[in-house]
C-alpha cells in the first residue's frame, strides 16, 4: 500500500477566527463544543485548527472542505471525513464536560450523514 501524500502547512494567523468551516462540518449545535485554534495554510488552501473542549482532539478543515490530519513535523494529509469525526469525537460519552442529549443526538445525525 503506498503512503498517502502529505502537505505542508504554515501557520497564517491566530487572531481572527473563522468558523464557517466547521458549522459547515458539523452543524449549529455542535459548534459549541470546539475552541477555534488558528488559521493554516495547506496545499495552497486556508483551513482552521478547531480543537474539542471534551475530548481535546482537533479537527483540521480546509476552506474548500476538505479535512486533513496533522502529520508530525508540520504536515497534514487529506482524511475522509468519517475517519476525522470518529477521531475527534473518539470517546467524547467519558469525558468531561460529558455531551448533553441533544449533542449526542446532532453527533448521531452527523454520523449518519458522513456514512451515507
Amino acid at each position: 500500500m503506498a503512503p498517502k501524500h502529505t502537505f505542508a502547512g504554515e501557520l497564517s494567523q491566530y487572531e481572527r477566527p473563522n468558523w464557517d468551516p466547521l458549522i459547515e462540518l458539523v452543524g449549529v449545535h455542535l459548534v459549541r463544543w470546539f475552541m477555534w485554534m488558528h488559521e493554516f495554510e495547506v496545499d495552497g488552501t486556508p483551513a482552521h485548527a478547531y480543537k474539542h473542549v471534551a475530548t481535546r482532539r482537533y479537527l483540521h478543515v480546509g476552506e474548500d472542505g476538505r479535512l486533513f490530519g496533522y502529520v508530525p513535523r508540520f504536515r497534514y494529509q487529506v482524511v475522509e471525513r468519517g475517519d476525522a469525526l470518529d477521531e475527534v469525537f473518539f470517546e467524547w460519552e467519558e469525558t468531561l464536560p460529558q455531551p448533553d442529549e441533544a449533542a449526542l443526538a446532532a453527533l448521531e445525525q452527523l454520523r449518519r450523514k458522513a456514512a451515507s
